[in-house]
Order: structure tokens, then sequence, then C-alpha cells
């Protein structure tokens, strides 16, 4: 059965009308909305532990980037995990907590790694300035004890 010239010109209005209200959409929506609106990223030492990566929150406040954690514990086969998604806890300013879903990968095999981060950019060079305490959720994880960097610099961009 053909469609109807009623039935074809009401798929022409709403296509049009549709198309119009995206490009609307397009054309008002603020540019800064379309970039992340603050980025954690760096990378630093404590203890045995080393981290690095990047993470930015977008304009509807979740958070996307990765964070790499190598524990190094002298005398065992060090431990690496990486994460890939996150959930904001607290963002504001220099001081983020979130949560880091990932994998690890050590010498009896991989499991998921499930952690709240805690950073705080409290200025540079970060060594005995900025702050780190990393806490793995369950019964297995990995954890960075909560304290000052030994080496390294996260910087907190607005």
């Amino acid at each position: 059965m053909m469609p109807t010239n009623t039935t074809h010109k009401t798929r022409s209005l709403v296509l049009s009308l549709t198309m119009a209200a995206g490009l609307a959409v397009t054309a008002f929506t603020s540019p800064a909305a379309a970039w992340p609106l603050a980025t954690l990223s760096g990378w630093g030492v404590r203890g045995h532990a080393s981290f690095m990566g990047s993470v930015s929150q977008q304009a509807d406040g979740s958070l996307t980037g990765h964070f790499t954690i190598i524990i190094h514990n002298p005398g065992e086969a060090p431990v690496t995990c990486r994460y890939l998604r996150f959930r904001p806890h607290t963002v504001s300013g220099g001081s983020w907590s979130f949560d880091g879903h990932g994998t690890c990968w050590s010498s009896g095999g991989t499991f998921a790694a499930a952690n709240r981060f805690a950073f705080s950019d409290l200025g540079s060079p970060g060594a005995g300035v900025d702050a780190v305490d990393v806490n793995y959720y369950g019964a297995v994880g990995v954890s960075i004890p909560g304290g000052f960097f030994d080496d390294g610099d996260i910087v907190y961009t607005p």
C-alpha cells in the first residue's frame, strides 16, 4: 500500500520540525557546555605506590578519564590497576573524591577493582604538598595510605 499524500506531508513536516529543533539546540547551547568543566591530572608516588591519570568533570557532573595505580612492594611482583569508569563523590576546586572501577593485574591473575580516590591539589610542585588517599571496596583491592605525595604533581585545571 502506497502512503497517501497526507501521510507523506505529515512525515515531511515531522522530519523538518525535528531537524529544526536539533539545529536550535545546537545553535543556542553554550560552547562551554561541550567541553569538560574541570580536570584533575598528573602523576605521583606515595610509599610503594605510583599513580597517574586524568579525570575530567563533564557538564552533566559525570566524570570521564583514566587512572592507573602500580603497587610495587619489595620482594613481590607488582600489581597494576587500570580504571576507566568513575562516579563523582565530591568535586570542589582542587579537592576531588570519586569512585573508580577497573581491572587489576597481578602474578595471581586479574581481579575487578572498586576504589574511592581522594586527591588534593594544594600547590606545585606536588611533592610534600599535594595529598592522596585511595581505599578499596570489598575483600580484595589495592590502596594508597593517605598523606602527601613523595614525588609528582597533581594539577587541578578549572
